[in-house]
């Protein structure tokens, strides 16, 4: 492995990384009580060059404000039915 192959590499598993968090980060919003009004969250964690300070505050900020079970919505039938045709059922 050459010095260029290892730095490509290293930039590679960083930029993973970053796609990581920013998953993980986008899926936290969904489930939070801030899905509705985010306060261009949404926007900064899809665009923004975050920081690490400023992923520490994000998943803080995150986890505060999560939903508990009993607050997420229910599916109705249509909503399950149109799952099962897109995804399929695995048995």
């Amino acid at each position: 492995m050459s010095l260029e192959d290892f730095f490509e590499q290293a930039q590679q598993e960083a930029e993973d990384r970053d796609e990581n968090l920013r998953d993980f980060a986008l899926h936290l919003l969904r489930n939070s009580s801030m899905r509705d009004d985010d306060e261009g969250l949404e926007e900064e964690l899809t665009w923004g060059d975050i920081s690490p300070m400023r992923w520490s505050e994000i998943f803080t900020r995150l986890r505060m404000n999560q939903l508990r079970e009993i607050d997420l919505s229910n599916w109705s039938q249509t909503d399950i039915t149109n799952y099962y045709q897109k995804n399929g059922l695995d048995n």
